[in-house]
């Protein structure tokens, strides 16, 4: 049973996409003529702060998708994987798809008929890409994502131990994962089976989404003891989790083994950044999560798809898909502002006319 019903739209949210968006871009920015090179060994080397704001992602991700699928379940007595599907394909393809055409047709750029079905399958992630769709590999893990998780939860959802064997499913990937980036540290596996123990794998990349999945079942499911615990002290746990966040950062100056790097980085950050983004959708006017809630960091959030798709085709990569060496549109801090034209330019004119259609198949 829910313990307290509350509304699809949730604060915070895309806010938190605003942030993730920006790691990203900040990130690649480091290979864009212009950049500081004294900064690129601290923000990539030392922070990881692109692969920091993909994981955010795919916490978001976890905990999204698993509230609206917990709220239809409510509100329906059933899950609908028909009409997920849908709303995923409205959301997902048509930019994605568009995307493909425009640099496969209208740039210079060319890449192995393989990686192309790659691209094509949201199997990048397994078979890897060069620039221009390499940044797919984490939309390949989302996609995986998405096929996998929803009939699982339906499944346990209505099986006779129902939400009590949630939690437990969902735990399994959390002391899992992290074995097998050991076991891909150390190459303790076939190398036949390299495509599954790469860095971009589903297999080395499930658990933050399986944090956010536990979140969202957390905050729907027991939302007044979630409430008593984070509230008790509310500066403890924002300082908790920085502190989580910032942890690998810490250790890994400290010379701490690469295996063991490996293994609790994606869970610190999972955690850490879980406990923010639970706080933030439960007190979205405190401190710093109201910024998260400003109008333009809104605006920020609700471009991030778009951002993310074509960021990739001006992040210093004038040469090798337009054939311009040097391309000034493609340097820092241009190439931003160019990503960000070309981002409202497909939210608006693809994206926005198909978010009527997408509603309908979650009134449904």
């Amino acid at each position: 049973m829910l313990t307290q019903k509350v509304s699809i739209k949730l604060p915070s949210l895309d806010g938190w996409r605003a942030v993730s968006i920006a790691l990203v871009l900040v990130c690649h920015s480091c290979f864009t003529a212009g950049f500081p090179a004294w900064l690129s060994p601290i923000l990539i080397d030392w922070l990881h702060i692109g692969t920091m704001g993909v994981l955010f992602f795919f916490v978001i991700s976890g905990f999204l998708i698993t509230y609206l699928l917990l709220q239809e379940q409510a509100k329906h007595g059933a899950i609908s994987l028909k009409h997920f599907y849908l709303r995923r394909a409205l959301r997902i393809l048509p930019v994605y798809f568009f995307y493909l055409f425009v640099l496969g047709f209208l740039t210079r750029y060319s890449q192995p008929l393989s990686i192309w079905l790659a691209n094509v399958t949201f199997t990048t992630n397994f078979f890897g890409a060069p620039e221009g769709t390499a940044h797919f590999w984490s939309l390949g893990v989302e996609e995986q994502f998405y096929l996998l998780w929803p009939g699982v939860l339906m499944l346990v959802l209505n099986s006779t131990k129902g939400g009590k064997a949630l939690i437990k499913v969902l735990t399994m990937p959390l002391i899992l994962v992290p074995i097998l980036r050991m076991m891909s540290c150390k190459n303790w596996y076939p190398h036949d089976l390299y495509s599954l123990f790469n860095s971009a794998s589903f297999l080395l990349n499930c658990d933050a989404l399986a944090y956010g999945c536990l979140a969202a079942v957390l905050f729907t499911r027991h939302r007044e003891r979630l409430q008593d615990f984070l509230g008790k002290s509310p500066m403890a746990t924002a300082v908790s989790g920085l502190g989580l966040i910032i942890t690998p950062a810490i250790l890994q100056k400290l010379h701490l083994p690469t295996r063991i790097g490996v293994m609790i980085t994606g869970s610190s950050w999972s955690v850490g950044f879980g406990l923010l983004l639970l706080q933030s959708v439960l007190w979205p006017t405190r401190g710093f999560y109201r910024v998260l809630n400003w109008k333009w960091v809104r605006h920020l959030g609700v471009l991030s798809y778009s951002i993310y798709i074509w960021q990739q085709m001006f992040c210093g990569t004038g040469e090798t898909i337009f054939g311009v060496k040097d391309a000034w549109w493609t340097s820092f801090p241009i190439w931003l502002a160019t990503t960000l034209l070309a981002a409202h330019a497909s939210y608006y004119l693809l994206e926005k006319p198909l978010l009527g259609l997408r509603a309908r198949f979650r009134e449904s």
